[in-house]
């Protein structure tokens, strides 16, 4: 197992990505908190793990808070007794373009996306160098690199490269290594609707990437599951873009 007895943390695991990727640790061998704020949606994916015969916990946090980000990482120290792994996926876009995103969602999609990150990195890394080190991994996404219109969102999901890129050369003589994966779009029951919405259609979306298909939520996971594990040992500061071929070309815009 390639997480056998890793102790590890997933946000925003409640379903989607974070869920498919607790999961997958899970199956791996880890021990796996699995932290949302949604206590519903959480409780049913440590369940869904705990079926597998697999250790799983859940601890709800509101990861844009401080004092509950301090407890999470707190929390999930003593119950795992370490924390060698921590996946921070909680995120969501709600803003457009320019002039029509107001200050309060900016700030909203900045808090989300990115001051919970900085927030739970912060929090976890004390408790990380207590453990021996281990390793950071960031979801942020292809919206850091280009213009889709979602200004808030991809500025902070850009300002999410810098933060652990940061982390990885400062805490990387401590053991500590930090990573990104920007996803291009993931196909979620969520997704699905807001897609729809801006693309037209599913279908349409698909013909942008080359590889013909939207991404998956275990597809993140495949790639979380190596940045976990120690087959990744010299990966550190790195930026992993997971999107079927998008930001390479397309043919299809407008189509």
């Amino acid at each position: 197992m390639r997480l056998f007895n890793k102790r590890t943390v997933v946000t925003g695991a409640g379903g989607g990505i974070g869920g498919a990727t607790a999961l997958r640790f899970a199956q791996e061998g880890a021990h796996v908190i699995v932290a949302d704020y949604d206590e519903q949606a959480g409780e049913t994916v440590t369940e869904a793990i705990r079926k597998e015969g697999a250790k799983a916990h859940f601890l709800q946090a509101d990861v844009t808070n401080q004092q509950s980000v301090e407890q999470l990482a707190k929390n999930s120290f003593d119950h795992l007794g370490g924390i060698d792994v921590w996946m921070n996926n909680a995120g969501d876009s709600t803003s457009t373009d320019l002039l029509n995103t107001k200050p309060e969602t900016w700030d909203h999609d900045l808090a989300l996306n990115l001051t919970s990150h900085y927030l739970c990195c912060r929090a976890l890394v004390p408790y990380m160098v207590q453990s021996g080190g281990g390793s950071i991994i960031n979801i942020s996404s292809v919206n850091a690199f280009w213009s889709i219109g979602e200004v808030a969102y991809s500025a902070a999901k850009a300002g999410l490269i810098s933060l652990t890129q940061n982390i990885a050369v400062r805490y990387g003589a401590e053991g500590i290594r930090a990573n990104v994966i920007c996803p291009g779009t993931i196909l979620t029951p969520r997704g699905a609707s807001y897609w729809t919405e801006r693309a037209g259609s599913i279908e349409k979306l698909k013909r942008w990437y080359p590889v013909g298909r939207l991404g998956k939520p275990e597809d993140v996971a495949h790639l979380a599951l190596f940045l976990a594990s120690d087959e990744s040992s010299f990966a550190s500061g790195s930026v992993y873009v997971l999107d079927g071929g998008l930001t390479a070309g397309t043919t299809q815009f407008g189509s």
